[in-house]
């Protein structure tokens, strides 16, 4: 089944990696990992829209050795969203869902990439579960705008 949305382009504006010198090889690996999506969209062409990720890796609290590298990469997708009988709706949630998917595969692969040469082999950045990212953010928009009222 072939989709409307078309991946036209993807760059990294921000990769940072450290090694953690403590992490225990022994051990399962520990990880807390962030995810803040923003998308956008071109004023003048409905069809070009943007998702912005920022993916953040840290240590999970109380557990220093769990994790083998700690950092953030920043990445942006461009996206071209082909005429369709969709709704309105149905658009937004393929570009945000799909878009972002396909982006964070995109970047859980350069983070791969890198740490292959780190001291601490490769690090596999774990499954997001973006309808929760997208649902919190929501919220903590609601919320913000709440409180200006």
């Amino acid at each position: 089944m072939s989709t409307p949305l078309q991946l036209s382009g993807y760059c990294v504006d921000l990769l940072k990696v450290e090694a953690n010198a403590r992490f225990d090889k022994r051990r399962e690996i520990t990880v807390s990992v962030g995810v803040d999506p923003q998308a956008l969209h071109h004023a003048k062409d409905p069809a070009l829209h943007q998702i912005v990720l920022t993916v953040s890796f840290e240590r999970a609290k109380g557990d220093p050795k769990g994790t083998p590298y700690t950092g953030k990469i920043v990445g942006r997708g461009f996206f071209r969203l082909e005429p369709s009988d969709l709704s309105d709706a149905d658009k937004a949630n393929l570009v945000l869902l799909n878009g972002s998917s396909i982006l964070l595969g995109l970047l859980r692969a350069q983070v791969a990439q890198v740490t292959a040469l780190g001291s601490n082999g490769v690090f596999l950045l774990p499954p997001v579960n973006l309808v929760e990212v997208f649902a919190a953010k929501a919220a903590s928009l609601e919320a913000a705008a709440t409180e200006t009222t």
